[in-house]
């Protein structure tokens, strides 16, 4: 009976914090923080917020209405000339974004959500925030002509090993595509998931974007954590 109650209550705890989202006007914080909807400046990035569906490890839309993927101005630019190099080399393929910029709010929810699991260490602490919440890190895969996400061997939120690009302490190109190899040398995803996977890293890679090794959708800059909090301000809405 108890435990039955303690789900009644975070069930209810879960429901308040949706209506919560659905109230505060993501967009308009976004702006008045100085972020840039990516796809004003390029309409040929593809956005589909994951946090804005129920399709996401927590199985449910945590953004409300916020249906845009928004950056810092500088991020922005970077993820602008990804998608140029990108349809250099592959006239057909776009990129396509999962999540951007995320509300402190947010990243307190999905903290809770994962909080005593193995999952923790993937999630950022809420009180300090990570790199989203900072609008300077995002989420995105490259989708073919037809817009369909090509296979990259994991699906986002996985968080098995296959879905990483390195180990721990891994920093450069060639470390990632080494372990990319690996991957597909033990069986864990085929040569045609290894290759989209490593068209990725490059293209991210020239505009000075790196990974965060366990998660191959997610891209950031070559600084620290410590870097990033002093540089730029948290979205603490």
């Amino acid at each position: 009976m108890a435990r039955r109650v303690i789900y009644l209550v975070l069930a209810l705890l879960m429901s308040l914090s949706v209506a919560v989202a659905q109230q505060v006007d993501f967009d308009a914080e976004m702006r008045r923080y100085g972020l840039v909807d990516v796809q004003a400046l390029c309409e040929e990035i593809g956005v589909e917020l994951k946090y804005a569906t129920e399709d996401n490890f927590v199985g449910e839309n945590m953004y409300g209405s916020l249906t845009r993927a928004y950056l810092l101005p500088h991020f922005a630019k970077k993820v602008i000339q990804a998608q140029t190099i990108l349809r250099e080399r592959q006239p057909e393929y776009s990129l396509l974004i999962y999540d951007a910029a995320r509300p402190l709010s947010v990243q307190r929810r999905m903290r809770r959500a994962v909080e005593g699991t193995p999952y923790t260490s993937y999630v950022a602490d809420g009180t300090r925030g990570g790199r989203h919440n900072y609008g300077v890190a995002v989420d995105l895969t490259i989708v073919d002509g037809e817009g369909e996400p090509l296979e990259m061997g994991a699906g986002f939120d996985d968080f098995t090993r296959k879905a990483r690009v390195g180990e721990d302490k891994a920093f450069s190109l060639a470390e990632y595509k080494a372990y990319v190899a690996r991957l597909h040398r033990e069986g864990l995803i085929t040569r045609e998931q290894m290759e989209n996977r490593n068209l990725l890293l490059e293209i991210m890679d020239a505009v000075g974007l790196r990974p965060y090794v366990k998660e191959w959708w997610h891209y950031q800059e070559k600084i620290s954590m410590p870097a990033t909090r002093e540089k730029y301000k948290l979205l603490e809405f």
